[in-house]
């Protein structure tokens, strides 16, 4: 994301009108972008309370020239506090929002392919765990795909395939977090969203948890 480009205040001359222009769009982008962020969020920034109250408000918005005139206001305050470390914060949450879906969707490609029969990736996910628990892993994970595919064809709850997501997802955690320089990113917990609420398999549970 582009940093808004404060003025230069050793410069002899007044910033001109398209100067003045770009710096308050850049602001409004990244108010725009401080509003997407959920609340918790919100609250590691530390963003002053005056601020914070506009965003806020701006959520609460539905209209469109309502937000419009919101987000003008939000630019507006932000000319008064330092956006270099915000600008920062919200890369560094974008960077992570990334690598996080792409993790997401890597282990959802993983499930599908299991389910659709192909099992050219099954001994690498097994390697991942410890020797001991390798045959119990490589059991569990056919296991809960025949599970699966039998919900899938009798339309009942997808209970098996997300546990089989689970599985999966914990053992690539866990052979990320064995590479020293793996670059695995923080906040895995968050994969679990698209499954809230949902009930995991009782016999799936001990296996995730010990497995490793």
């Amino acid at each position: 994301m582009r940093k808004p480009k404060s003025y230069d205040h050793s410069d002899p001359r007044p910033p001109s009108r398209s100067q003045k222009k770009r710096d308050s769009t850049a602001l409004q982008v990244l108010g725009g972008k401080l509003a997407e962020l959920p609340d918790s969020a919100l609250k590691r920034l530390d963003l002053p309370p005056r601020m914070e109250e506009a965003i806020r408000e701006y959520k609460a918005l539905t209209k469109h020239e309502a937000k419009r005139r919101q987000l003008q206001f939000i630019g507006a305050l932000m000319r008064e506090t330092d956006t270099d470390p915000l600008a920062r914060a919200v890369e560094d949450m974008e960077a992570g929002n990334r690598s996080q879906a792409h993790e997401f969707h890597a282990v959802e490609a993983l499930r599908t392919a299991l389910l659709e029969g192909d099992e050219s990736e099954l001994e690498g996910l097994v390697t991942l765990a410890v020797e001991e628990n390798r045959a119990e892993v490589r059991s569990k994970i056919r296991q809960l795909t025949r599970n699966a595919r039998a919900e899938a064809e009798k339309n009942k709850p997808p209970r098996s395939s997300r546990a089989l997501f689970r599985l999966l997802r914990d053992l690539r955690q866990n052979g990320a977090e064995a590479a020293p320089s793996s670059g695995h990113a923080a906040g895995d917990a968050d994969l679990d969203e698209e499954y809230e609420g949902e009930d995991v398999p009782e016999d799936t549970s001990p296996l995730v948890k010990n497995t490793f």
